[in-house]
């Protein structure tokens, strides 16, 4: 049986959460949906929002993660109008935010 000191177990827990990844493709939203890739991330609820350049939410969406690696598909509404907006993923304690364009 193998035991990892405490240091160690830091050195695991650090490389687990640098391998972590959220990609969100494309860039330029078409047909109103986007897909999001989530690589090397435990089983958890994400709260994907969307806010306009102005700081209003537009758009929000719950999504049950129960893979380490998944992608899922996120269909927008229609009535969302074309143009720049932020993009806020939330999971445990976790915040990404990146811009995302809708034509």
């Amino acid at each position: 049986m193998t035991t990892l000191s405490q240091t160690e177990q830091s050195k695991t827990e650090q490389s687990k959460k640098r391998t972590q990844r959220i990609t969100v493709y494309p860039n330029l939203v078409s047909q109103k949906k986007f897909w999001l890739q989530l690589y090397n991330i435990e089983q958890c609820v994400f709260t994907i929002q969307l806010y306009s350049l102005a700081g209003q939410q537009v758009f929000k969406h719950f999504l049950f993660h129960s893979d380490l690696h998944s992608t899922h598909t996120v269909h927008l509404p229609q009535h969302l109008d074309r143009g720049i907006y932020k993009i806020a993923i939330r999971y445990g304690d976790n915040h990404y935010v990146q811009p995302i364009v809708i034509e």
